[in-house]
């Protein structure tokens, strides 16, 4: 898929690694959704600066999300998709391959793409990218 082929992969890192640094330095608030494709990060612990909520999650608090959050990072975006179609908040997408290839409208709700990694040197490169945003 050219949106995963390993050029792509680095733009849509480094993208999305420079939107949580600089939300980092603003301390703000992230809501995370799933838990499918957090592919080995440390997001708290990376991220001191940004306060990550998680717990349950229902359509009210999707909804009532931009009176409270300023992103929503998305691990799982097959059972969120629907849900975040009309929201007015930059979102955030841990998605594979094979879930970009099967369901291709999780694009048209993603605003910053992070690739979950599939091989050995997808995860090199994620994990380059990650250490110059530190």
């Amino acid at each position: 898929s050219y949106i995963m082929d390993p050029y792509s992969m680095v733009m849509h890192y480094r993208r999305a690694f420079k939107l949580l640094s600089l939300m980092k330095q603003d301390k703000r608030q992230v809501l995370a959704l799933g838990s499918k494709n957090q592919f080995g990060i440390d997001w708290e612990g990376r991220f001191k600066g940004i306060d990550f909520h998680t717990g349950i999650v229902d359509e009210m608090v999707i909804s009532s999300a931009p009176a409270h959050y300023d992103l929503i990072l998305c691990f799982d975006p097959v059972l969120y998709c629907r849900a975040l179609r009309k929201i007015s908040l930059p979102v955030m997408m841990c998605a594979t391959t094979r879930e970009l290839t099967q369901h291709p409208e999780i694009l048209d709700v993603t605003d910053y793409l992070l690739p979950s990694p599939s091989s050995k040197h997808d995860l090199a490169i994620r994990s380059l990218m990650a250490a110059n945003f530190e």
